[in-house]
């Protein structure tokens, strides 16, 4: 019998309370306030890799370099970590497809100042050194090079470009030799005054800092200029012209692979089934797939499920690796799990774990400053009205059974899946029969 949980987390249930505010520049603030805790501070910006200029794809990821490589208070970058680092501190940043986040962390919350300080040199005062570019050039070849070299970190470039194709969210993040080479200062300090601007920036604070406080000082240390967001409501395109992409490791027996198809974007209706069906059949060791393809017949190390969300796209995916000759055995169990969430939806049983395994691992999953900035980015940068924990947990409770039958009918058609693989294959090699 199907079970109803009744427990709602909000993040009060955390000891967090949630402030908003608007600065003087249009950009949005949000604090999530949790007494006494580290502050982790982070400026968003819908600036991430499908935004980079045609033909110069890792635009934005080098322009994650080189706010980080020197700016005018801290012209190398050992001097901006050294500054930080001795109040307990750290600064980092990261490029998505979407988004390009600059981030700093301070132990103590009396030492805010010290966090907004390195984020303001970070965001408005970049030295873009002629011989840094050149230096950092050199090292985000060798970080492509690494990432080429290890077909476990490679199949996800080759799930992107495969499941997204002929779209923006289809290109790379690091980009290719060729468009690396191809950047200039100009195209990073055009990409740099086009992205760092109000209507496509949030500032995401969590830890022992009260709104009034943190207002206060992103309006003396984080006012980028003034600018439009985006406005555009159009799904993305599907695309299967290509159905198989590969990515070839001549000699590696190993066979890294994904196997999805496009699903619902963030905030759609359909994401919360999405997320159960994914927990269900790849969220860990007690999923389906672990069981099947690890537990009873040693076919894999580990496989996972994942439901991906962007602003106007998503996709769901099993990803796992497997040697050469099992790797039709593994296709084959895995699409007999997804046809069966289509013919007849998940269990019970199963939906109930799901609910009681997402719901109650969020305490465990939003221990930390930097957790709660994490979760909450893509919230906060792209929802049109308040979206809370409280919202997420709800939804995920009124998924049924039913519900994950409809939705898998929806996306998981024998005319919608796409194979990702990495290694010594062909498309011959695997035969999907959906």
């Amino acid at each position: 019998m199907f079970k109803e949980i009744k427990k709602i987390i909000s993040i009060e249930d955390l000891g967090t309370t949630r402030e908003e505010a608007i600065l003087s520049n249009g950009t949005k603030l949000v604090v999530f306030e949790r007494s006494g805790m580290p502050v982790y501070m982070r400026a968003v910006f819908l600036g991430g890799s499908r935004f980079d200029p045609i033909e110069k794809d890792g635009t934005a990821h080098f322009l994650e370099h080189m706010v980080t490589a020197g700016t005018q208070k801290f012209p190398t970058k050992d001097k901006i970590a050294a500054y930080i680092e001795r109040y307990g501190g750290s600064l980092s940043a990261s490029t998505g497809p979407e988004t390009l986040n600059i981030n700093s962390a301070i132990g103590d919350p009396d030492d805010l100042e010290i966090g907004f300080t390195v984020l303001h040199e970070m965001l408005l005062a970049p030295l873009f050194d002629p011989k840094v570019i050149e230096t950092e050039r050199d090292s985000i070849l060798k970080e492509l090079g690494d990432k080429k070299s290890n077909p476990g970190e490679m199949i996800w470039e080759v799930y992107r470009r495969l499941f997204f194709q002929e779209t923006a969210l289809g290109r790379s993040t690091l980009g290719s030799e060729q468009s690396i080479k191809a950047i200039t200062r100009d195209d990073l300090v055009k990409f740099y005054k086009d992205i760092f601007i109000s209507g496509r920036m949030a500032i995401i604070v969590s830890g022992g800092a009260k709104i009034d406080e943190v207002k206060q000082l992103a309006e003396k240390h984080l006012l980028v200029p003034q600018g439009r967001g985006l406005i555009d409501t159009k799904l993305l395109s599907v695309n299967r012209k290509v159905k198989i992409s590969i990515e070839p490791y001549l000699g590696r027996d190993q066979i890294h692979l994904v196997l999805g198809f496009r699903a619902a974007p963030i905030f759609h209706p359909d994401d919360a089934a999405l997320k159960v069906i994914a927990e269900v059949l790849g969220g860990g060791r007690a999923s389906v797939l672990n069981k099947k393809l690890r537990l009873e017949k040693g076919l894999v190390y580990s496989v996972n499920a994942w439901s991906v969300k962007f602003t106007d796209a998503g996709a769901w995916l099993v990803k796992t690796s497997t040697s050469k000759d099992k790797l039709q055995e593994v296709v084959e169990i895995i699409e007999d799990e997804i046809k069966r969430v289509v013919d007849a939806g998940l269990t019970p049983e199963e939906v109930n774990f799901a609910q009681d395994k997402i719901v109650k691992s969020k305490r465990m999953q939003l221990q930390s400053s930097e957790q709660w900035v994490n979760w909450h980015t893509a919230i906060e940068l792209n929802q049109k009205q308040l979206y809370t924990l409280t919202d997420y947990i709800r939804s995920i409770m009124q998924v049924t059974p039913e519900m994950t039958k409809t939705v898998a009918q929806t996306y998981f058609g024998s005319d919608k899946w796409y194979l990702g693989m990495c290694g010594d294959i062909s498309s011959k090699d695997a035969i999907v029969n959906f």
